[in-house]
């Protein structure tokens, strides 16, 4: 069922109904049924596999020793290896259960909290099976933790209406990112990465910023409708972004793109890797190869690595993805590594990193910087990268004939005129509205109902059809 679609619409109006009208103490039942009809509705067999995680991680870690978490581990990322990698090893008849990447790092967040002892273990398996299950996050998440969401999805909730607009109001927005600026966006992106060898440096310089638009509008969209579902039922979901686009550095790019993820590995794989023994030996090992190097530097280049190569892997087992995971290591350890020296770079030359001017060329360097590693994430094989770097580095002309040709992925000429100008009023909308909130977090909330009604309006005349199906869905 997709999230933008009628039948969607009408399976929340149903639920809102059915929420509020029976007695509070039963609407945590009401959203289990709930979650387990949208589950089934993407295909019956799946919830099978949803509830073998669910069961056994229950069952195991009601007592969290370490043999119990460790067949929880084995368990729940056997599954996800046989689905999501299946195709790696010449088995191409299975599809990939919905949702299994998020609700396996819920359920093994779940265990390794119940161990480190972070969390009491789960009383109720119904409840623990609500968490796991809860329909708005269980496609692309946000992964929220057992702490952050037990207490909110059990707990009863009374009518808001003031939570019923706002919540309406990003479901409105939502759509509006979607199917408005992600969707007329893909179109282009979709032509020129499909064989980058084709195009020359203007076009492919535009279809990459184009991809971070529709990426982000994509990702974000797709936040703003579950987060506005899930507060029309009185429930808070973790924001997964924070103004990426205006961050000043890479790390705190990560801090501020899919920050719920982010947060998962930082407190379940980078900090354990971090404190374990085996990287204490590894790091003092390294220092007898670098012995003015910091202790701290030292410990931080292994964890790294393994972040960024599980992540990379976590998106799929492409060539690509594991680049882009590499890449994204080397950089973060980079800018880890020479933290200080920069500072002290600054200093000397008494660079006031915090002017106008600065500022802005702090946010350019890192907009360039993810927009080489979305090239790596993006192309289908190694050639497409290496043709798309190539061609941006050896075709940087900027004539009539370039900017014909960068029209051209468009359609036709009057069509790529009319498209180009839609996109680039959306997308200036979109930047100043983005700005404001980075200044003053109430801005344009006066006039919310005029925005409402001209987001739905121009979503119903330039929407893309066909496109309701979310890019991070597929992970």
């Amino acid at each position: 069922m997709s999230l933008i679609s009628v039948p969607f619409f009408i399976f929340i109006c149903v639920l809102l109904a059915v929420y509020y009208a029976v007695p509070r103490g039963h609407q945590w039942k009401v959203l289990l049924l709930a979650s387990a009809v949208f589950y089934m509705a993407a295909g019956p067999v799946y919830i099978i596999f949803i509830a073998v995680s669910i069961l056994t991680t229950w069952c195991l870690m009601r007592d969290p020793v370490k043999s119990h978490l460790i067949w929880t581990l084995v368990i729940n990322l056997g599954l996800l290896v046989v689905f999501k990698y299946s195709v790696n090893f010449g088995i191409h008849d299975l599809i990939v259960p919905l949702g299994i990447s998020y609700y396996t790092f819920m359920t093994l967040g779940y265990a390794l909290d119940c161990y480190y002892k972070k969390v009491e273990p789960c009383e109720s398996l119904a409840h623990y099976a609500l968490y796991i299950g809860y329909f708005p996050q269980l496609t692309q998440g946000p992964i929220g933790t057992y702490g952050e969401m037990h207490d909110q999805l059990i707990s009863p909730h009374d009518f808001d209406t003031d939570n019923l607009k706002k919540g309406g109001y990003r479901i409105i927005i939502g759509c509006f990112k979607k199917l408005v600026i992600a969707g007329r966006l893909a179109y282009y992106v979709d032509t020129v990465f499909d064989g980058p060898e084709h195009y020359g440096g203007l076009t492919l310089m535009v279809a990459i910023f184009f991809y971070l638009m529709e990426l982000y509008a994509d990702f974000s969209g797709y936040m703003d409708i579950v987060c506005g579902v899930s507060q029309m039922l009185g429930i808070r979901l973790k924001e997964n972004f924070l103004r990426p686009y205006l961050s000043r550095n890479v790390p705190e790019f990560w801090r501020r793109w899919h920050i719920s993820l982010m947060d998962w590995f930082n407190g379940h794989v980078f900090m354990p890797a971090v404190t374990s023994g085996w990287n204490r030996k590894l790091a003092k090992g390294l220092s007898k190869l670098f012995p003015k190097a910091k202790k701290g530097t030292l410990r931080t280049i292994f964890p790294m690595i393994l972040v960024w190569f599980i992540t990379g892997l976590w998106h799929g087992a492409k060539v690509s993805y594991i680049a882009w995971g590499g890449y994204y290591a080397v950089i973060m350890l980079m800018s880890f590594c020479t933290m200080s020296y920069v500072k002290r770079f600054c200093e000397l030359i008494r660079w006031n990193k915090d002017c106008t001017a600065a500022r802005i060329f702090q946010v350019v360097r890192t907009f360039i910087i993810v927009a080489a590693g979305e090239i790596i994430y993006r192309s289908d094989s190694v050639a497409d990268i290496t043709a798309f770097f190539k061609n941006i580095i050896t075709d940087t002309r900027i004539s009539g004939s370039a900017v014909a040709a960068a029209l051209e992925p468009f359609g036709n000429g009057n069509q790529a005129v009319a498209s180009l100008m839609i996109i680039g009023v959306i997308l200036l909308a979109q930047f100043v509205v983005e700005l404001a909130k980075e200044k003053d977090e109430k801005a344009f909330t006066g006039h919310r109902y005029i925005y409402a009604l001209l987001m739905i309006v121009v979503t119903v005349l330039f929407g893309a059809a066909g496109r309701s199906n979310f890019m991070y869905q597929a992970f």
